[in-house]
């Protein structure tokens, strides 16, 4: 006992330790970590712990530096013999164990311990902390291996698992021999049946070829009897052929003249009614004529009365623009005059100016200024040296002023150009804005007669919706009173498809007749056993069910040109003597219940066994789909499986419902009813649509509307267009302009910037030479009295100044009219000649309405005049029509009796021809026999001739290609046939065979040979058999000791492994029934009570009683007074009961001579403690001790003694306490 953390649970390892467990058992994960390496805990002077750091020099396992453990266990036996039990480990982890001081291996101290019980595998004396819970909770395989470790029976284990294996492999290698020697056994019994095989195979091939002469004569003798009936067959004919003829040609005299004369009245009525097409037709192509003339007029009126408006504004313009233009002229007649004049007064100042000093006195007298001559003398004087002053200055001033007036000039003629552009721009603006008014007038017009187009087009649209749907609510009914009619045909066995039926059946009679080897139809040569099969038979026979069965390939292709030659439809032949047919798998035949082979579900006769075998094959009639299933899917077998209902499952896994169109069955009468019923109903809803459908007058209304508008629309589209192509002209004049006054504004700037630039100059230079002429004038100035020489300058030069400026003036006036006058003159010619053109269109259109008035007049009077012939001429066509109804019946009287002259011709002529296709059939069948016979060499029997003259290649039909046309009286001769001067000798044949040639004996005649080739197909014989068959059994002696051998050998292994598991079971079974009758009383010892005197209920079951090892043991526990549960639905304390129950039970067998308990009592309430505290006291005795670990007094108060465990502050380690509890007794 002691406090949590004391160190108790060392005690369980220490005694685990000594004892042998693994340190995987242990609380560490290896044994080097149960080293303990603490520190001792000392006191300082205070009281305070502290670590010892000092150690003991010459002690090398003190604490904290300890290199080794160990653990000493005493054990006193009955004897009172004593042993001490010793474990010592290293830190390196290896462990040292001794008995009584002296060093002895593992093995030696585990079998010692064993000696005495102690069991370290199975460790039956002691119980850890926990293990209590995992013993109620372990399963049941692990509860049996804990027997098999108390038991020892797990010691066997490995040597029974060995012997298991050698077993298994001795009696592997037995039935390898064995199977050896049954495989050589079959393969001497093989080669034995081989040999049999061999010599069966040579008598079938001889009987073979006896029968095949046989069957080859037999059909020779039946083809030259059948040629010669053939031939007098004919001549017989040709009488009644001469007589039919005659009355053939007589009827069809008849039929000619009642032709012509109908031909006649068809003509007349089909000319009638082409002359009346061609009438509508032209006068269907008139009306839209009328349409468009009348779209024409309004077209041209518009463009008339357009015209006309255009063409007085237009002369307004024109009378305007002439206005402006006199009024420039006369302007610039005024101002040409007065320039002249003023040119007359600037010439006169100009010649005074230059004969200045002649003139000066005038001069200056008209200035005021009077000089004398010495006076002018020294101006003149003056003025030749002052011009000799600012040289450079004066010839600057010359050159700046000649520049300047150029610039002066250069900007007047740019600003004039500039301000003609902004006044076309004005205008140009104006237009462009009339143009926008008239392009949307012309936008509404043409959005206008859209929606009214769209109107009318969405009217038409609806009218052809309606008559669309009510044609396809018409189809569909239509297809269903086809479909009705399609099924009441069916049930009724309508009459084209029985007459079709009857001329198939009839073309296969024919056949049958001109080909012997023809049997019939696979449907006609086979009989479902039951009705329930014969859809499912119908679905497998597919295609195959029309298939005409034949005997031969040749026969076949005669047949296809026979009903090639006679144009008698297809069929598909199955030639019984190359088709190639896939054994039948016997295995289908009882692979599944309700599954059965298609050929077994039908009968049929075995001379056509081949056909039925290729049309059928592996195919199987199932009873249900789950049938069905569970053959192809669950045993994955690829073949067709068809069931009563007629679904498929092909052999890819894919599934095809459906039935046979070739089903017998009738329909009901009351299904017959109820469709006829239906047909009803729907002939009347068509008759119902048909009412409801809107006639045609809406068209004839509504077409030559949306013909004038869409008229209309191209019209106003097309002055739509040319209105935005004339606002885009003078949008892009607009932007010329436009760019041409950008390009001109920098232009005049740069002029006036230019000449202002001149000027300035001008006036630096005059500052600088009037300096200079100050200085030299200033006397002569005051002597004059004027304030400066160009005073007395300018007077003189004012008049030629004056009329310099003038002269300017007057040009720049006369340019700028004379410019303006070109351009008003231009844009008045521009009016003129549009005046003019507006004049022309108007009178041209006025022309062109009066045209299309009489053009419209003359339409309307010829669509009237082409009603009134039409309406006359049909009623001369139907006059005709009476009349060719008249001729049309007489002809079918007429062609009715010639018809039947006719068919009874055509009935001998048949006749005749198919005895001749019957010969030549019998020639090809004979030639067929002759080249069969050489190229297999058989040894046909022959009277005279050779078959080597028979050629090799088919050329027979050229070979008879004889002449067979009709004799001058009417008659046909039978065809010659080739018989290449062979006679066949039929000495062979009896009466029987010569009297008998029905199809019936010809196919019992292949039966046997087919029989015989079947047989003979099926057999491989092997020729080498005899020689093989003595090292077979050389061989098989052999074998036969090698078997022996290993028999004796698994006999043996068999006999160890059974030694090994009798020993095992026995082990295990003596623990088992050893615990097993002692569990009960432990549980009721540890569960009895006052209220329970007799306690609960425990018992072990085992899984498997033959080997009770390889299974699990149930443990069972019920509580007194409680119903049975599971283990894993008991409380805790009931499960450590149970728990502790099992423990005991197992440890009573051979139990150890001691009991360790870990808190075993850790679940329990202090009644289970105190029950189980008694138990254990009841059980200790001086051979048995328990030394239990408990932290409840009312368990330990029950001991014999105490052993407490503290933790020592001081060493840092436990410490333990005793007390004997005997002395208080």
């Amino acid at each position: 006992m002691g406090p949590n953390g004391s160190g108790k649970s060392n005690l369980m390892d220490a005694i685990s330790f000594v004892l042998g467990v693994k340190s995987a058992q242990l609380r560490s994960s290896q044994l080097r970590d149960l080293i303990y390496r603490g520190r001792k805990l000392a006191k300082d002077a205070n009281g305070n712990t502290q670590e010892d750091e000092e150690e003991e020099e010459d002690d090398d396992e003190g604490e904290g530096t300890a290199k080794k453990a160990w653990v000493m266990a005493v054990f006193i036996d009955n004897e009172n013999n004593e042993y001490r039990f010793q474990r010592t480990i290293s830190v390196s982890g290896t462990s040292e164990y001794r008995i009584n001081g002296k060093a002895v291996s593992y093995q030696t101290y585990n079998e010692t311990l064993e000696g005495h019980n102690i069991l370290v595998k199975a460790k039956n004396f002691l119980v850890f902390q926990g293990d209590v819970e995992a013993v109620a909770s372990q399963s049941p395989k692990d509860l049996a291996r804990l027997i098999e470790q108390i038991s020892g029976s797990l010691e066997l284990a490995e040597a029974y698992e060995a012997a298991r294996a050698g077993q298994d492999r001795a009696t592997e290698n037995a039935t390898f021999h064995f199977s050896k020697r049954r495989g050589i056994a079959g393969e001497i019994k093989q080669f034995r049946e081989q040999k049999t095989e061999a010599e069966r195979f040579e008598h079938l091939l001889a009987e073979r070829d006896s029968l095949i002469v046989h069957r080859l004569l037999w059909k020779l003798y039946h083809i030259e009897e059948a040629i010669e009936n053939n031939v007098r067959d004919i001549k017989s004919r040709n009488d009644e052929l001469v007589q039919l003829r005659q009355e053939q040609s007589a009827h069809e005299d008849i039929v000619t003249k009642a032709r012509a004369a109908q031909a006649a009245a068809r003509t007349e009525v089909l000319k009638r009614e082409k002359v009346i097409k061609k009438k509508e037709k032209g006068l269907e192509s008139k009306r839209p004529e009328l349409v468009a003339a009348e779209a024409q007029i309004a077209h041209s009126q518009r463009k008339a009365d357009n015209a006309v408006a255009s063409s007085a504004k237009v002369e307004k313009d024109a009378e305007k623009q002439r206005e402006t233009l006199e009024k420039l002229t006369s302007d610039l007649d005024v101002v040409k005059k007065m320039a002249e004049e003023a040119q007359g007064t600037l010439s006169h100042d100009l010649v005074a100016f230059v004969q200045f000093e002649g003139q000066s006195a005038r001069r200056a007298s008209q200035a005021g200024l009077s000089l004398n001559e010495h006076d002018l003398n020294e101006y003149h004087a003056l003025k030749a040296k002052a011009n000799v002053m600012a040289v450079d200055e004066r010839q600057e001033m010359e050159t700046v002023r000649r520049e300047e007036k150029t610039t002066s000039r250069a900007f007047t003629s740019q600003k004039d150009k500039l301000d003609q552009l902004q006044e076309k721009r004005q205008r140009l603006a104006e237009e462009a804005a009339a143009q926008k008014e008239k392009r949307e007038e012309c936008e509404a017009k043409v959005q206008e007669l859209q929606s009214s187009l769209a109107d009318a087009k969405q009217e038409q649209e609806n009218a052809q919706a309606e008559r669309a749907r009510i044609i396809t609510l018409e189809t569909e009914l239509n297809e269903k009173l086809q479909k009705l009619h399609d099924q009441l045909r069916d049930a009724a066995q309508d009459s084209h498809e029985t007459a079709k039926e009857a001329k198939f059946k009839e073309t296969l009679a024919s056949l049958q007749r001109l080909f012997p080897g023809v049997r019939g139809r696979v449907m006609d040569l086979c009989k479902p056993t039951q009705r329930k099969y014969e859809t499912a038979v119908s679905v497998i026979l597919g295609r195959n069910i029309d298939a005409i069965v034949v005997d031969h390939e040749k026969t076949g292709i005669d047949c296809i040109d026979y009903l090639r030659s006679q144009r008698a439809g297809q069929a598909t032949f199955i030639p019984l003597d190359t088709i190639k047919v896939k054994p039948v798998l016997d295995k289908f035949r009882s692979f599944a219940k309700g599954a059965r082979l298609a050929v077994d579900v039908i009968q049929f006769d075995p001379s056509v066994e081949r056909a039925m075998h290729h049309a059928c094959g592996n195919a199987l009639v199932c009873d249900t789909m789950e049938v069905a299933k569970y053959v192809c899917y669950d045993k994955q077998q690829e073949v067709k499986a068809v069931t009563l209902e007629g679904t498929i499952i092909h052999k890819g896994g894919n599934i095809t419902g459906g039935r046979s169109t070739h089903n017998n069955k009738k329909w009901e009468d009351q299904e017959v009813a109820g469709m006829r019923r239906t047909q009803d109903v729907l002939i009347s809803q068509l008759k119902e649509l048909s009412a409801s459908k809107p006639r045609n007058k809406n068209d004839d209304a509504i077409i030559p509307e949306i013909s004038r508008l869409e008229s209309a629309l191209t019209i106003a589209k097309d002055e739509l267009s040319a209105a935005k192509l004339k606002a885009t002209g003078i949008k892009d004049e607009l932007k010329h302009i436009e760019k041409e006054i950008k390009k001109q504004m920098p232009e005049v700037e740069k002029l006036d910037q230019a000449h202002s630039m001149r000027v300035q100059r001008m006036s630096e230079l005059e500052e600088v030479i009037f300096a200079a002429d100050d200085k030299i004038f200033n006397a002569f100035c005051r002597k004059i009295k004027v304030k400066n020489i160009r005073d007395y300058e300018q007077r003189q030069l004012k008049v030629a100044q004056e009329g310099s400026e003038a002269r300017l003036r007057f040009e720049t006036q006369i340019a700028r009219l004379s410019h303006q006058s070109r351009f008003e003159a231009d844009q008045s010619k521009g009016l003129e000649e549009r005046l003019t053109t507006l004049k022309a269109t108007a009178s041209k259109e006025r022309k062109a309405l009066k045209q299309l008035e009489a053009a419209q007049q003359a339409i309307q009077e010829e669509i009237d005049e082409a009603e009134a012939e039409i309406a006359t001429l049909r009623e001369d066509m139907q006059t005709s029509n009476v009349a060719l109804e008249g001729k049309t019946k007489v002809l079918d009287d007429v062609k009715r009796a010639s018809g039947k002259a006719a068919k009874a011709l055509d009935k001998v002529l048949k006749d005749i021809a198919s005895m001749n296709d019957g010969i030549e059939k019998c020639a090809s069948e004979r030639f067929a026999v002759y080249r069969k016979c050489k190229l297999e060499e058989i040894d046909l029997p022959l009277l005279q001739g050779s078959l080597n003259k028979v050629p090799m290649e088919e050329n027979l039909r050229d070979e008879m290609a004889m002449d067979v046309d009709e004799d001058e009286d009417g008659t046909q001769k039978a065809r010659q046939t080739q018989d290449y001067g062979v006679e066949v000798d039929f000495e062979q044949l009896d009466d029987d065979d010569r009297d008998n040639g029905s199809l019936e004996a010809g196919a019992e005649l292949d039966a046997q040979i087919t029989k015989i080739v079947n047989e003979i197909e099926r057999m491989t014989p092997n020729m080498k058999a005899i020689d093989k068959l003595d090292d077979v059994e050389a061989k098989l002696t052999e074998t036969d000791k090698e078997a022996e051998k290993a028999r004796k050998t698994s006999k043996d292994a068999r006999e160890e492994f059974n030694k090994i598991k009798k020993k095992r079971t026995d082990r295990f079974n003596k623990a088992y029934q050893h615990i097993s009758e002692r569990i009960d009383a432990v549980y009721k010892d540890l569960t009895k009570g006052p209220n329970a005197p007799l306690g609960g209920v425990a018992y072990l079951s085992l899984e498997d009683s033959e080997e009770p090892y390889l299974s699990g043991i149930k443990y069972h526990a019920m509580p007194p007074m409680k119903r049975f549960r599971d283990m894993e639905q008991l409380s805790g304390g009931e499960k450590t009961v149970a728990a502790l129950a099992l423990l005991f039970a197992i440890h009573s067998y051979q139990p150890a001579p001691f009991f360790v308990l870990d808190e075993v009592d850790a679940a329990l309430d202090n009644t289970n403690v105190a029950k189980v505290a008694r138990y254990i006291q009841s059980q200790a005795g001086d051979a048995f001790q328990f030394i239990v670990i408990s932290l409840k007094c009312s368990f330990y108060e029950k001991s014999q003694s105490l052993v407490g465990i503290h933790r020592d502050q001081d060493i840092n380690s436990s410490k333990s306490l005793t007390l004997d509890l005997t002395q208080y007794d």
